[in-house]
């Protein structure tokens, strides 16, 4: 009875520090979407601040979209997430299928350069990249921000090999013996059973692919056509030098809401390809 209760008890507290803690990263979002409902641009300084001082003003949201050109930006963002996601992750999944079912006696020395590449800092290869890209005329265009994905990313192959180990080759072999190919054995024997480890690296490349500010500011900077945006948000606050911080709220909020969305949708497999792969 006492082990009940003792239960329960810690249950009551987990949940009640689970709860302090959502509550204290929500208020940076809650207080972003009350002050994007704000009247006036000065009411963001005061203290304390004022958030039901009269009726919100949803006008913020209209004009931020036709100030910033949030249509044209989101156009731009949605290419570049999926030509980033789609490329990097198949990329990555076809290269970890060849490392984890085709070895040979240099697979684990190729594998171990291919690991040695997260630990070469980005800021190491800008200039040589940035150089290369302009000899080849792609700089202004989206080519220099997607074709490096066609060689995969390093942790996503680690991460999907390391799943397709644990699973038997003997389900290869029976596969073969009714007549799969390679790639049926990927799609249809494989993938399957790593799905949380695709959601949870779907996500983790939606969010990087839509949050990226450094690769646009230094090859679309020359081109505002192709501006994304976190790189069209950011010229417009600098643009105008003192913004209306309401419309700058306005447009953080429809910023972030896509990637809320996604992640509500993905949750179930993104909490199971976390526990599972032990990302933290």
């Amino acid at each position: 009875m006492r082990n009940k209760k003792n239960d329960t008890l810690t249950k009551i507290l987990l949940f009640i520090i689970a709860l302090t803690i959502s509550i204290f990263f929500a208020i940076p979002f809650v207080y972003m979407i009350l002050m994007s409902l704000m009247r006036s641009s000065n009411a963001i300084f005061e203290y304390p601040p004022k958030f039901f001082s009269g009726a919100f003003k949803w006008q913020n949201y209209v004009d931020a979209w036709n100030n910033i050109n949030m249509g044209k930006l989101l156009l731009n963002t949605l290419i570049m997430v999926a030509a980033t996601m789609g490329i990097g992750i198949t990329a990555s999944i076809l290269i970890a299928y060849g490392f984890s079912r085709f070895k040979n006696k240099y697979s684990n020395i190729f594998f171990t350069i291919l690991l040695s590449t997260m630990m070469i800092p980005w800021v190491v290869t800008m200039i040589p990249a940035y150089a290369e890209f302009e000899k080849l005329g792609w700089i202004g265009t989206r080519l220099p921000l997607i074709i490096p994905w066609i060689g995969g990313s390093a942790f996503n192959v680690f991460m999907i090999k390391q799943f397709m180990d644990d699973i038997p080759k003997d389900l290869d072999e029976a596969a073969k013996i009714d007549g799969a190919n390679t790639f049926t054995i990927l799609f249809k024997i494989l993938l399957p059973q790593i799905k949380p480890c695709l959601a949870t690296l779907l996500v983790y490349s939606f969010i990087n692919a839509w949050c990226d500010y450094v690769g646009p500011s230094i090859y679309l900077q020359s081109n505002p056509d192709l501006y994304t945006l976190s790189l069209g948000m950011q010229n417009f606050f600098s643009a105008t030098g003192s913004a209306d911080w309401t419309q700058v709220m306005a447009a953080s909020v429809m910023f972030s809401i896509p990637m809320v969305l996604f992640v509500a949708f993905a949750q179930k497999a993104f909490v199971r390809g976390v526990v599972s792969t032990g990302i933290k």
